[in-house]
């Protein structure tokens, strides 16, 4: 296993010995004045994300509200790294994230539209999240099969996206996430194209999965009735705006 895939594993051990023996634990996720801005020659910047502060515990599933365009899809994506911020700090598992590439992160995201790969069957995008990732080659099979089970794609892992309906892309891109069991996963609107008669099964597949994983979940949604089904604790984007720090 790589250095860059040891790190994630000595701070989670670190965070359970601290809570075994009643010391305060780091926060999983920290953030620190994170801000996003576009200069804009001629005319005024574009402030994709406004500075905010926030803190999660591990394990712990934060759901965050707002309309569309106030900066809840760009949080994901600087935290992801797939954007550099202009400003702040991230820290994961005490671990600073400066200048850390995406895939050293230990830090899965699961993007609005699902980004399969239309040559690739379920089975194998879950495959290739697992890459690199310190799984036992042994171990790759039990993997995907508890997560597919688990999320009713068991049935689906041989087709490519163009064969499977929008409900099981979405359940294949989640399934992509969760195998690997991250120190964060990202969620930009978890039930996007899931019909309304299976969410309330797949919220209570994924509050299990991620109780069992003891998995810390940021997600990001415009629906207050997904936000409140699935995260522990919910607040708006406007809030996040207004404190300048945060510990949900």
């Amino acid at each position: 296993m790589t250095r860059a895939g040891v790190l994630p594993l000595l701070n989670r051990y670190r965070n359970h010995v601290e809570l075994r023996n009643g010391w305060t634990p780091l926060a999983a996720l920290k953030i620190n004045n994170l801000a996003k801005t576009y200069p804009q020659r001629g005319c005024a910047d574009v402030h994709a994300l406004r500075p905010m502060s926030l803190e999660l515990e591990d394990g712990q599933v934060l759901a965050v509200t707002g309309e569309s365009g106030c900066g809840k899809t760009t949080l994901l994506m600087v935290l992801g790294g797939l954007v550099v911020p202009t400003t702040g700090t991230i820290t994961l598992g005490g671990r600073v994230l400066d200048g850390v590439r995406p895939d050293q992160r230990d830090i899965a995201m699961v993007f609005q539209h699902d980004a399969l790969y239309p040559h690739l069957s379920a089975r194998k995008h879950l495959e290739l999240s697992l890459r690199g990732g310190g799984v036992m080659r042994s171990e790759v099979g039990g993997r995907i099969g508890s997560v597919a089970e688990a999320l009713g794609i068991e049935g689906c892992l041989g087709r490519k996206p163009g064969a499977l309906s929008g409900g099981q892309r979405r359940r294949v891109a989640l399934a992509r996430a969760m195998v690997r069991t991250p120190g964060l996963l990202l969620l930009d609107e978890p039930f996007a194209g899931v019909d309304p008669d299976r969410r309330s099964s797949i919220c209570k597949v994924l509050k299990d999965l991620w109780k069992k994983q003891r998995t810390t979940v940021l997600l990001m949604t415009h629906s207050a009735s997904a936000a409140a089904d699935l995260g522990d604790s919910v607040v708006s984007m406007d809030t996040l705006y207004k404190n300048e720090h945060s510990e949900i």
